[in-house]
């Protein structure tokens, strides 16, 4: 909410926005707008203000200086919302979406159970963009809240891409989470240093038997080669010597 101090500012902004772009406003007109803008960090109010000024070709409006706050517009778009709230309808999947594409798709859901997606598409985007529109003028930021599914695996990575893209606080669904894994002390470092010794002996050993087993074999093997070339040598030594 905005300060009394940054109130008065953002009225003043108004007035002079509205006289660079040629445009008288009548007070209760400037107090309404200032009004409807004080849910919206002021900073945000005063560069949405500068780039209408830059920008506008017209009036001031109040949905010309909204379309220009960030704040405002982390609605999603009608298209992607409706992509959102398709998903829903599979009872496994987990949604994490706002009340405005909740009670859009309530709209929506009666059409789409009837066969008829084009219709339920049209009937929800209708119905999404009065939604985020109310919102936004009331300065209304999205509250993402979660519709569990079935599968567990799905839930923890639904969450998780919420929780890391900001929609979700980590607690809030901390219990659905699998516990974050605990930094090592230096004796665990150690134990894990000595597993992972362990463990490369195991699987060494068996390559080191093998190796061993093919000298073994290549050493018999010259063994009888010999053997046999001393038994055919002897013979001629013999012949040699009648």
């Amino acid at each position: 909410m905005l300060t009394a101090q940054e109130s008065d500012q953002v009225l003043e902004l108004v007035y002079a926005t509205a006289e660079v772009l040629g445009q008288e406003i009548r007070p209760t007109a400037a107090v309404l707008i200032t009004d409807d803008l004080s849910g919206y960090p002021f900073a945000e109010i005063r560069r949405a203000l500068a780039r209408c000024r830059t920008e506008l070709h017209g009036k001031l409006t109040l949905p010309a200086i909204v379309e220009r706050l960030p704040s405002a517009n982390k609605h999603l778009l009608p298209n992607e919302a409706w992509a959102l709230a398709l998903r829903s309808t599979d009872e496994s999947e987990t949604v994490v979406w706002t009340p405005e594409i909740a009670r859009a798709f309530g709209v929506a859901k009666p059409v789409l159970n009837g066969g008829d997606q084009v219709g339920a598409r049209m009937a929800f985007l209708a119905a999404y963009e009065r939604e985020a529109e109310t919102a936004k003028a009331e300065g209304r930021q999205p509250v993402w809240q979660v519709s569990l599914g079935h599968d567990t695996q799905r839930r923890e990575l639904v969450l998780q891409e919420a929780v890391d893209a900001g929609k979700l606080p980590a607690p809030k669904v901390a219990h659905f989470l699998p516990p974050a894994e605990k930094p090592l002390t230096e004796e665990g470092r150690r134990q894990r240093k000595r597993m992972v010794g362990q463990l490369r002996e195991i699987i060494n050993k068996p390559g080191d038997a093998k190796a061993r087993q093919r000298r073994e074999e290549a050493e018999q093997e010259e063994a009888r080669r010999r053997e046999l070339l001393e038994q055919a040598g002897a013979p001629l030594a013999a012949m040699g010597g009648r």
